[in-house]
Parts: structure tokens; C-alpha cells; sequence
């Protein structure tokens, strides 16, 4: 009989905590065994709507992985000066005992533990084979998700060394029980040989439906064979693995399942609650957190939201008056102590017309596909400067046409374009590391404004307590325990 061990399982539907509260220091209101759980693939599902609004944790996609990024790389600042959310990163002084990315560790961690859950116990549930199948691939893409967001976070980029062979993360494809062997960190390219895996697994094992095993919202809020497709791109990106980036970014680009929003359009799609036509996967925020969540932060309509990350005039100045993408309608201006600052509006303001996080969209997959055309083993000019175009265009009608040949000038440009139809995303200091580009903050007030890009203050600290309390377990450079 399987070993009754218990698990916290965060219901889509039922959960009742605020966002700002830490699920993980809280006590279970109601344990079930993994044996009842997964007795049956109607508990498998269950277990695997949790593991999808886990990722809608303030340590996770609901404010550090989609702020921290930004606010280090350039994109954010602060508008106030006392209460402020992820201080020491954006001043760069973060060390191992009181990060305020020690929490983002523990729960990723602790959302593996979950997901794992669910791979190892479905198989044998009562149900369905196609269900059960389409429950564990699912599961590998929110597996091989998080293992992504920890290798980037905690560890250099692949291209560190030649082949990835410096230190990359615990990976962690088992539940872990007290009992269990210490986990040890695998090298960067034994981490991205795991999500790799993870996602080519899944995709084989979807249909081609596109529909995910859950009922309910769209098929944008769930792991589909497409928007893991689209992962995997992404993925490929941060690999270096230019060629297969480029096939699987042309693959969707191609298969017109997706649409690119027009100029005029492109505004409408960062307001309610249904996905647009460009959004590949995106987590639906529930209603009942509220202003307390991402869209508290970027507040630009509550007086009584946090309105604490505004953008920095290092990112305004990099569109052109005419782009739609820094107009009033994504931006607002708002008076704090007599200074005037901007906010997003890519985050409603909470409420019953929050805005769901879009973690992956099709105008990355084409910059995805420009930069791998530029970079790949037979390079396709071409291709990157159409793509490139097009994104630049559709922020911009009056934008003039690019035709760039110099492959670092063709880059470049590439890698502004995705910081202008990305900011806000997460994406920008992790572009900024993957492209050995250093971080170079003017409009900031941060203790340390401009770093190289080997600096060891830009690759966050594995918490003291984890490092300390297993022996196997390697300290990041440059941080004490």
C-alpha cells in the first residue's frame, strides 16, 4: 500500500488566502493522503490545478519572477522610499541569510515537490489512459518551468562555459521525503538536459486537440502541445541551441494557430480577462486576490494599491513618440511627494478585471525566431530583419524598415526589441546575462547602479539554511552563509 506521506494541495477553485501570504508558513487546513488523492484521475486533475495556481505565488509569477528581472536589469525602479519589495536586489546587496529571494528557493522547490507528486502516482490512478497521460505531460511542463526559472535565477547561463559544465541547480524528479539522500547541484547543462526532456516528453504525449485535461477557462491558461512547443523555443534560446530554437519558433509561427495583434488592437489585449489572439500560455488571476497581487504593484487606478514599481526613464526613452507600446494607454502617469511617475498598464489593478500574467506570447516566439535565424549554424539575415521588422512595426507604424548585415548591429537591435515588447515580462536581466551584456542603470537610485556582466551580485544566493544544513550543497561565488 503507498505510504500515507501528506501534501498541501492550493485548489484553483477553493483556495481562500490572500497573495501576500506565504502558503508555505502556514499550516494545512485540510490534508489528504497521497493514496486517497490518486486513487483516481479525478484526483490527479485536482492535484494538477493545484500545481498550476501555485505558480500564481507572490515568490513565483504573482511578483518576483516578473519584477526582479526587470527592477535589477533596468526596466524598474521604486516610486516610494520605505516598504519597499525586493530592495536588496534592486541595490544589489543580497546575501544568503535574509534574501528576499530565499523565499522564491524554498517555494519553487516546494512546487516541485508537488508536481513530482503527481508524475509518479498518476500512472497508477483508476481513469482513463489518455487522461491520465495528458495529467502527467502537463505535469512535466510545470516541472520543467520551474526547474527553468531556478537555473536562471541561481545559476549562470549556459554559455558561462563552453559546454555548460559549471553549477547549475538541484534537480529534482522524485517527491523528496525527510529520509531521502541530500540533493546535489547538477551542472547547467545536466539542469537544461532535464527541462529539455521534460518537454519533448510532454509534447510526444499530447494530442493534437490543444486542449488541456482540465475544464474551465481557456487554453491559454494550461500546458497544450503548442505552448510547450513555444516553452522548449525558449528554452533552446537560453541553450544557445540556435537551430532547434529557430525550427520550433518557425513550427508555430508557421502553423497559424496564434495571430499577431495588430497596432490598434495591441492595447486592448493587456485589459480583461480573455486571452488574445497572440497569447500562448498565461495564468488566470483569480479575482479574489484582488489588489494584492502583481497588479497591486504596477498599481496606476487605486490609491490604495502598493504603487511601488514605476518605469525608469532608461526604458521610456527607448520608444519612439509614436509607439503605441509607450502611449498613455499602456502607461499612466501618476503624482507621489510631488514627483511625477509612470506605470504600467499591462496589470489591471485587481478586481474582477485583473489582467492574467502572459508568460508566453507570439511576438517573443518571432523575436525568438529572429535572434536564432542571426545566430544559427547557416545564419538567415533575411528572416531575423522580417521578424525584427514586424515586432518593431506593430509597436510602431511610422518605424522605419531595418536591413541590417552586420550580425553583432542585427543582435543588438534584436535584443532592444525585446526589451521594449518585453519589459515587464521578466525576461530583461536574463537576456542581459545570456548575451554577456553588462547591467548599466541611469535612472536609478540603487546602492550599486551599473555591474559587469560576470559580477557575482547578478546571479541571486542560495539561501543559508538550505546550503548549510546540506553538506553537498555549493554555495554561489561571492556569497557567505
Amino acid at each position: 500500500m503507498m505510504k500515507k506521506y501528506y501534501i498541501l494541495l492550493i485548489s484553483i477553485i477553493a483556495i481562500g488566502v490572500s497573495s501576500c501570504e506565504n502558503l508555505l508558513d502556514k499550516e494545512p487546513t485540510d490534508k489528504i493522503s497521497l493514496e486517497d488523492l490518486f486513487r483516481d484521475v479525478s484526483g490527479s486533475k485536482t492535484a494538477l490545478a493545484g500545481a498550476y495556481h501555485s505558480l500564481l505565488e507572490e515568490s513565483h509569477y504573482q511578483k518576483n519572477l516578473m519584477v526582479y528581472p526587470d527592477l535589477l536589469g533596468g526596466n524598474i525602479k521604486f516610486s516610494k522610499t520605505t516598504n519597499l519589495r525586493l530592495e536588496d536586489v534592486y541595490n544589489a546587496t543580497q546575501n544568503a541569510l535574509e534574501s528576499t529571494m530565499n523565499d522564491t528557493y524554498s517555494y519553487l522547490y516546494s512546487e516541485l515537490n508537488n508536481v513530482n507528486n503527481i508524475i509518479k502516482y498518476t500512472p497508477t490512478a483508476e481513469g482513463s489512459s489518455v487522461e491520465k497521460a495528458k495529467v502527467i505531460a502537463e505535469a512535466k511542463c510545470i516541472r520543467a518551468l520551474i526547474h527553468f526559472d531556478l537555473v536562471r535565477i541561481f545559476a549562470r547561463p549556459f554559455n558561462f562555459t563552453p559546454d555548460g559544465s559549471h553549477l547549475g541547480i538541484a534537480v529534482i524528479l522524485q517527491p523528496q521525503l525527510f529520509a531521502d539522500p541530500s540533493p546535489v547541484r547538477r551542472t547547467v547543462a545536466q539542469t537544461y538536459q532535464a527541462i529539455v526532456t521534460d518537454l519533448t516528453d510532454a509534447i510526444a504525449a499530447f494530442d493534437n486537440t490543444n486542449g488541456g485535461v482540465l475544464k474551465g477557462g481557456y487554453k491559454q491558461n494550461y500546458f497544450t502541445k503548442s505552448s510547450a512547443t513555444a516553452l522548449l523555443a525558449k528554452v533552446y534560446l537560453n541553450q544557445n541551441n540556435w537551430d532547434s530554437a529557430f525550427t520550433l519558433s518557425d513550427s508555430l509561427i508557421k502553423g497559424n494557430e496564434y495571430t499577431l495583434l495588430t497596432n490598434t488592437n495591441y492595447v486592448a489585449s493587456w485589459t480583461g480577462r480573455v486571452p488574445s489572439s497572440e497569447s500562448i500560455f498565461e495564468l488566470a488571476l483569480e479575482t479574489s486576490f484582488s489588489s494584492t497581487g502583481l497588479g497591486g504593484y504596477f498599481d496606476f487606478n487605486n490609491t490604495s494599491g502598493y504603487r511601488m514599481f514605476a518605469a525608469t526613464n532608461d526604458l521610456l526613452g527607448l520608444y519612439s513618440d509614436t509607439d503605441v507600446r509607450r502611449n498613455t494607454s499602456m502607461f499612466n502617469t501618476i503624482a507621489i511627494s510631488s514627483v511625477n511617475y509612470l506605470f504600467t498598464k499591462k496589470y489591471a489593478a485587481g478586481g474582477t478585471a485583473a489582467t492574467p500574467i502572459k508568460v508566453l506570447r507570439l511576438s517573443e516566439l518571432y523575436l525568438i525566431r529572429a535572434e536564432a535565424a542571426a545566430e544559427k549554424n547557416t545564419p538567415d539575415f533575411a528572416t531575423a530583419n522580417a521578424d525584427l521588422n514586424l515586432i518593431r512595426k506593430r509597436g510602431d507604424a511610422a518605424a522605419t524598415t531595418l536591413s541590417l548585415t552586420v550580425k553583432a548591429a542585427l543582435i543588438d537591435a534584436i535584443l532592444l526589441e525585446r526589451r521594449k515588447e518585453l519589459a515587464f515580462e521578466g525576461n530583461l536581466l536574463f537576456d542581459l546575462l545570456r548575451k554577456k551584456k553588462d547591467v548599466t542603470r541611469i535612472d536609478a537610485t540603487a546602492v550599486n547602479k551599473n555591474l559587469t556582466t560576470n559580477d557575482n551580485r547578478l546571479i541571486m544566493p542560495l539561501p543559508a539554511n538550505t546550503v548549510n544544513a546540506n553538506k553537498f550543497m555549493i554555495q554561489n561565488p561571492g556569497y557567505i552563509n
